[in-house]
């Protein structure tokens, strides 16, 4: 090296340095990392409105793969004075590219504005979009091209939730020539009741006649206020509409209080001409509701129902009570009544076994347990302290570490192209692209995919990759340890053991540190905006923007605070607080027993909501697995202490 070049990095960071170093090793390296800076640069100037400066940059990156992009975002920009043939020849030459799609819809929407109806429908696609759809809708009527538009308008229409603005016009002209629009528009309503919406049913009942429009008010009110508004429905006639009314209203209640909704269903179920399917779905809703809010009526109900009515719900609540009840020999019984598919799964196998144990059945069940004890999965590690074996967690390579990868990566440009967006930070981009990629992969292909992916430290992407696979023994790219000094910095500070810490995590995002949830859960610990601000605040923090929640340090300190108040909550019990973390400590209070203490199996095999069972579940058998790769051998079992009645 020069003594001249030596000076100038002398005086450079020393992260400086090291690149520069790197690259002069790796040519290649050194290229593609230019490649990235003007690909940068391009993209400022674009964001600035510098035109020549934008081309000038984007011509001397032609060769590099992403750079495809950089035209999108301008054509993107710019679409509102882009003609149909630059359009056309954009999505032609493109076609392969998952950005396609994204500016058809631009472009789409653009032509609608200028009421270009019939270039629209040269362009729509047929897609799902609603929107959109109805943009189509609105061109044919325009044009006059209405054969079998009201077949194609109607499903929408019987859809039970609202639907965009731009579906009136269509729907204005499906309810002018309907032949029966009265009765199109009925269909709706008790659609958008089943579905929840009783502001759309409302809505709607707009349209009716006067005394239909009185119906449907009744309705909102049964939604709305079941047990008031029944007092005044049993008081009406034996009509059709108002049978359907009671049984919502009764189906509603019992969601809220099961017992009230048998009563009242003991009590008028025979006054009524019912039809058998309202019947039957009245038994069966008041049966779950019962079970799901831990009612003892709930286990007789369950087992009388009709064969026909015993879907997998009634099995699965009627095991779980017995499970509660601790009645073993009804359990067995219920298990072995079970469809195939249910007693197949870990979950009853393992209950079966604990069932026969505790009925002096110990052969029998130490067969099944050895079976499950070579998962390792929550029942897998469950089994193993029940019979005292070694936990299954046996470390095997995905891929033979020399693998080709840039024949991999010139294999599929898709997958290319996903590299380059990740390290440019187009992380949806590069993830749309990544799992196009994936659909051209096969098994062992998938398997180097995601062992690219984590070398990239593109954590969630690998773990989802190789889920792809049967493949489940390698725990270095499922169960990675990322952000390592952050989580046993605050995990330290919080007195939290790290392993649970990173089973959170790794449950709520997969450890992608910008995870948006649907319902607005931010970041590696998907923290809901008001409680990260709520958090914040106790910890006496500045107000929090949406881009301070995500950032990686910002979330896990507040992840850790809070799932410290919840173990503080529920007295240090990680059950618990992971359910509660999940769902609120409202909630678990109210799934707390009522009076014996229940073992933590137990209790959270019986958890009323999936997600918050499933979730504890996994936080538990994460946690083993971490502990393993952090040189420790914690049971699962010394995290699961007995559920108490009060906290």
């Amino acid at each position: 090296m020069p003594s001249n070049l030596l000076i100038s990095l002398m005086t450079r960071p020393q992260s400086l340095i090291l690149m520069c170093l790197v690259l002069l090793c790796h040519p290649a390296q050194a290229n593609i990392e230019k490649q990235r800076q003007i690909f940068k640069q391009a993209s400022r100037a674009l964001a600035l409105n510098q035109v020549t400066k934008f081309k000038q940059l984007l011509s001397r990156i032609e060769d590099y793969p992403a750079q495809p992009y950089l035209i999108y975002d301008a054509l993107r920009k710019n679409i509102n004075r882009a003609s149909n043939e630059k359009v056309l020849k954009f999505l032609e030459r493109y076609e392969d590219f998952p950005f396609s799609y994204h500016l058809r819809s631009r472009w789409l929407s653009t032509l609608a504005k200028r009421n270009d109806w019939q270039n629209y429908l040269v362009f729509f696609d047929n897609r799902g979009n609603a929107r959109l759809q109805c943009l189509a809708f609105k061109a044919r009527l325009k044009l006059g091209k209405i054969e079998g538009i009201n077949q194609d308008i109607k499903k929408l229409w019987l859809r039970g939730y609202s639907q965009p603005d731009e579906c009136e016009i269509a729907f204005d002209y499906f309810l002018d020539t309907y032949p029966d629009a009265t009765q199109a528009i009925w269909l709706r309503i008790e659609k958008a009741f089943q579905a929840r919406r009783p502001s759309l049913a409302r809505y709607l009942g707009k349209k009716l006649s006067e005394s239909d429009r009185k119906i449907v008010d009744l309705w909102y009110r049964a939604h709305r206020r079941p047990e008031q508004t029944l007092t005044r429905l049993v008081k009406l006639g034996d009509e059709s509409i108002n049978r359907t009314i009671i049984v919502h209203a009764i189906d509603r209640l019992a969601r809220r209080d099961s017992l009230k909704a048998g009563d009242i269903w003991q009590d008028i179920g025979n006054k009524f001409q019912f039809n058998p399917d309202q019947r039957d779905r009245l038994v069966q809703r008041i049966a779950l509701s019962a079970a799901y809010q831990h009612q003892p009526v709930a286990q007789k109900l369950l087992m009388n129902l009709t064969p026909e009515l015993k879907n997998d719900q009634a099995y699965l609540w009627l095991a779980r009570i017995q499970l509660r009840n601790q009645d073993w020999q009804e359990l067995s019984k219920t298990i072995s009544q079970m469809p195939k598919h249910l007693q197949q799964e870990n979950e009853w196998q393992y209950w079966l076994a604990r069932s026969l144990e505790l009925q002096g059945f110990a052969t029998r069940s130490d067969d099944i347990l050895e079976k499950l004890a070579n998962s390792s999965n929550y029942y897998g590690f469950l089994a193993a302290d029940r019979i005292n074996l070694n936990y299954h967690i046996e470390q095997e390579s995905v891929t033979v570490a020399d693998f080709d990868r840039d024949a991999l990566l010139e294999s599929n440009p898709h997958m290319l192209r996903a590299r380059e967006l990740f390290f440019l930070d187009r992380f949806v981009d590069a993830k749309r692209e990544w799992f196009q990629a994936l659909r051209k992969l096969d098994t062992p292909q998938l398997k180097q995919a995601a062992t690219l992916a984590s070398s990239w430290k593109w954590h969630d992407s690998a773990i989802k990759t190789v889920a792809r696979t049967a493949h489940r023994s390698d725990y270095s790219l499922r169960f990675p340890m990322p952000y390592k000094k952050h989580v046993m910095n605050h995990a330290s500070s919080r007195k939290l053991d790290p392993s649970v810490v990173y089973g959170v995590m790794r449950r709520e995002s997969l450890f992608d540190p910008l995870a948006k949830s649907k319902v607005g859960a931010l970041g590696l610990m998907q923290l809901m905006p008001s409680t990260a601000k709520h958090v914040a605040k106790s910890l006496g923090l500045k107000k929090l923007k949406v881009a301070d929640i995500l950032k990686v340090e910002n979330n896990i300190k507040l992840g850790t605070h809070y799932f410290r108040s919840v173990m503080n909550r529920f007295d240090n019990n990680v059950s618990l607080a992971a359910a509660a973390y999940n769902a609120g400590p409202r909630n678990v209070k109210k799934w707390l027993p009522r009076e014996d203490v229940l073992p933590a199996d137990l209790w959270v095999e019986t958890v009323p909501f999936n997600e918050t069972r499933n979730y504890v579940q996994a936080v538990l058998a994460y946690a083993t697995v971490f502990d393993k790769s952090r040189g420790k051998n914690t049971l699962i079992s010394s995290r699961m202490h007995d559920i108490k009645s009060e906290y």
